[in-house]
């Protein structure tokens, strides 16, 4: 199992995929020009990481902004790890919504809400 990582851009965020570490990141901005091949090997990563996990995945989601299509991807990686939560995985969610967002706090509050096993929480904090 190993790390992955990727440095933020202006349209993608700084990805953070540490399994020995037990965690799991998305901080900056997220509107990719290609957003398959930008979410695609983070999503292959985590597969391997949650079916090789040995610990709990903490995961902290800090999104200043994200497009539709980002959107879309977030849900599948919740419903992604939402499986393996189901499966005895202890995975913890940190959404990240600045007070003033009330988008961003109710696309987090829906995809929580659509979650059975995932421990989620929404945390007020200005995120720059």
């Amino acid at each position: 199992m190993s790390m992955f990582q990727q440095d933020a851009t202006s349209r993608t965020p700084a990805v953070l995929l540490d399994p020995a570490k037990g965690v799991f990141s998305l901080v900056g901005e997220s509107y990719p020009e290609d957003i398959t091949g930008f979410y695609g090997p983070i999503r292959v990563a985590l597969d391997e990481a949650l079916r090789n996990l040995s610990g709990p995945l903490k995961v902290d989601l800090k999104l200043v902004y994200f497009n539709s299509s980002s959107a879309r991807v977030l849900m599948e990686l919740m419903d992604q790890m939402d499986e393996y939560a189901q499966s005895g995985t202890n995975i913890q969610v940190s959404w990240y919504c600045d007070p003033d967002d009330d988008i961003t706090r109710e696309f987090a509050e829906d995809i929580s809400e659509d979650l059975s096993a995932v421990k989620f929480e929404i945390i007020d904090e200005v995120i720059s």
